[in-house]
This record gives C-alpha cells, structure tokens and sequence, in this order.
C-alpha cells in the first residue's frame, strides 16, 4: 500500500468548504508560483524548518491510508452535524493520488464529505479519477495568459484548462479560487479575463498572504516576492 506524505493537518477549519472541516495540506507539488504561501508543501521530501529562536519544525510525516483515515474520523461527529468534512490540500495532493484514492473510500464509507483544493496541474486520467470522487472541489485560477503562467508558476497553461472544461462537464459542484498577487494578477485587465472565463461559475477572490517570506526564510530560501506589500 502507498504511503502518504503531510506537512500539516488543521482541525475545525472554516473556510476549506461548507461546515467545519478538517484540512489536510499533502506534500509535493508540480508547480512553483512565485508567491506561494505554503512552500514547505512544495518540495516531496521531508524538509526542516528553523525559528528565530532555533527550534526546528519537521515538514512531512508518512502515513497509512487506514491510519490517517482513523485519525481525520475522530471528529466525525462535529463535522456531520456541521455539514463539514474533510478537505485534500497542499502542496498538490494530485500529486499523491494512489494515496488519495487508498484513504477516499475509508472516509466516504464513513459518509464524510470530501473536497479536494488543488492547481489542477496533474495529467487526465490523475484529475478525473480524483475529482470524480469529490463533493466538491476548489479549483485554483492563477493567471489565464499562457506566457504569465509559465513565467510565474513555471508551468503549462494548457493542462489546467483541459481539466477545468472536463470539470466543468462532470457535475461535480465547484468554485474558482483566484489568489490575488499585486503585481501579478490583481489588475483591472486581470480581473475581467477571470470574471470573463469564469462566466456563470462561482469565484472566489483570496488576499494575498503577506506573512509568507517568514517560511522561505524558516527553510533557508529566498522569496521571490519579498518587495510585494499587500
């Protein structure tokens, strides 16, 4: 059985989808957005961080599907009652899906409502298998012009918007999620180019997070967008 890498899980999360939920942030991903909040979830090996005061944080446990199941059905009960669940983040848990769809099944038998945020940056067959299983889903928006994408997550337009047009043909309930970076994407022209494509379909807008060069610096990296001041 596959193992599967986390860096964290957040319990009695409220905005990861309806109700109360429990988050579980899956290691490693395909993409390198220059402002990415979470860069421990970047890299698929387990990584140190150091504080200030020189106490070290370790990023990445290995986990059993049966094991991690067990520990996110803990509180099962709050999140029924709620109309929460649990949520796959990241990192890019696409990028572990044969653990991903080791662990749905345990939680689902269990009636758990699932949802799954993710860039949509994995091959056909990763997105559909994963996202079919799903009660809902946040489906990332970066940047719609092709040349930005790449310059600022060093990827390939083209494989997210395959997956959103299939996504937006499989029923399965969604919204955009749009993180919003001066300088990047938050510029009037930006915005109707996101409005425009996301037509009829919910879109959600975050703010940038400014407190994440603390953890480049935590991991010994440099942040790519230091000067930006939200």
């Amino acid at each position: 059985m596959k193992k599967g890498r986390i860096f964290e899980i957040r319990e009695f999360t409220l905005h990861d989808g309806p109700g109360v939920r429990t988050t579980v942030f899956f290691k490693g991903c395909p993409l390198r957005c220059a402002w990415c909040h979470n860069p421990e979830g970047q890299s698929f090996e387990k990584e140190t961080m150091t504080r200030k005061d020189g106490e070290t944080v370790q990023c990445g446990q290995d986990w059993d599907a049966a094991v991690l199941a067990e520990d996110l059905l803990k509180n099962a009960d709050i999140m029924r009652q709620s109309g929460g669940g649990v949520t796959f983040s990241g990192g890019e848990p696409l990028s572990q899906a044969e653990f991903l769809l080791q662990i749905i099944p345990i939680l689902k038998s269990r009636g758990v409502h699932l949802a799954v945020e993710t860039s949509g940056y994995a091959d056909v067959e990763t997105y559909r298998s994963v996202i079919a299983e799903m009660d809902f889903v946040y489906q990332d928006l970066k940047l719609l012009d092709e040349v930005e994408f790449r310059r600022w997550t060093g990827g390939d337009l083209k494989i997210v918007l395959d997956n959103i047009s299939w996504l937006r043909k499989s029923g399965v309930p969604f919204v955009f999620r749009v993180p919003l970076i001066p300088g990047v994407n938050d510029s009037e022209s930006s915005g109707g180019k996101f409005r425009a494509f996301a037509g009829k379909d919910m879109i959600e807008y975050l703010p940038y997070n400014n407190a994440a060069g603390v953890k480049y610096r935590m991991l010994g990296r440099e942040y790519a967008l230091k000067e930006v001041v939200s």
